[in-house]
């Protein structure tokens, strides 16, 4: 074989390097890298104001965080009560929306799948700043509202127990059509003979929809909330512009949590274990999504 018809095979054989090779590359320098790098720093104690050496700490941070940071345990608290405020009922707000918005034919339907997605294609600083100005306690359009049934005008993100409601009423602004989009593509999805068949057997709305709707949109709507569920643990823009964690730790979920130890404290170290332990609950919650998911999947794939 000649040399010029060998490098000819050899770029013919190895041609796929050229074109996966700088995806691999940005890939291992902005992602794999950083996680190995943050997973060791997790392990040693380091404050970039202090020093500039790492010591070895083991499973110091991680003991620490677990069983000794009250801070910690409360801002669990706060995670977990922001969790169950929000994502079950964007769920809900959203299958009422989808199964209205399902029931509307024609040019219409194009038009509201349009406006209902604005809110969600909003960064979160934008949808922040809005819902800041309506919680404005002096020129919000809130108070403005409730001053014109005699109410006295409300301190909604300054008070413990307004603020972290407040930050759940603008995530469910702003996430609820997603829920419904996602949900909607499920029921226009769904199989017609079933329910023609239950038509003709003579069930009612609700039957049709109890045992025939619900099964088929299962796997669809645990989608929805793995996704929901997984952006809602991380949140952080929202909470940053509306609260930025306060008043005192009302607002300040985990997430925010490890963003205020690493990048206002900068103890480094001990932010990377905070975020590994976050990473390790939002993966266990989301496999056991993940395996219900499967089994309504093939629940469904039964019934037909």
């Amino acid at each position: 074989m000649s040399k010029k018809s060998f490098f000819s095979t050899l770029r013919r054989k190895y041609v796929w390097v050229f074109f996966v090779g700088p995806a691999v590359l940005t890939l291992l320098s902005l992602v794999i890298f950083p996680m190995l790098f943050s997973l060791s720093l997790s392990f040693h104690h380091w404050n970039v104001i202090r020093t500039k050496e790492w010591t070895w700490a083991g499973w110091d941070n991680y003991q620490t965080i677990l069983f000794e940071d009250t801070y910690f345990q409360t801002s669990a608290k706060v995670t977990l009560w922001y969790l169950l405020g929000t994502v079950p009922i964007q769920f809900l707000l959203g299958l009422m929306t989808a199964l209205l918005l399902h029931q509307i034919t024609g040019r219409v339907i194009g038009f509201l799948r349009t406006t209902l997605i604005i809110p969600t294609i909003m960064t979160p600083v934008v949808v922040g700043l809005i819902w800041r100005l309506m919680y404005n306690p002096d020129m919000g359009m809130l108070n403005y509202f409730l001053s014109l049934f005699g109410f006295s005008p409300i301190n909604w993100t300054g008070m413990p127990g307004t603020a972290l409601p407040s930050v759940m009423m603008a995530d469910i602004w702003e996430w609820t059509p997603f829920m419904a989009l996602i949900m909607l593509a499920g029921l226009q999805a769904l199989p017609l003979e079933p329910f023609e068949a239950a038509r003709v057997d003579g069930a009612s709305s609700w039957q049709s929809f109890r045992y025939i709707t619900l099964p088929f949109l299962a796997p669809t709507m645990l989608v929805a909330l793995l996704i929901r569920f997984m952006d809602a643990f991380k949140t952080f823009d929202l909470i940053f512009v509306l609260t930025q964690g306060g008043p005192g730790m009302s607002t300040e979920i985990l997430n925010y949590y490890t963003y205020r130890y690493g990048f206002k404290f900068f103890h480094l170290g001990y932010a990377s274990a905070l975020s590994w332990l976050l990473v390790i609950v939002v993966t266990i919650i989301s496999m056991l999504l993940v395996k219900r998911m499967r089994s309504k999947g093939t629940y469904a794939e039964g019934a037909l």
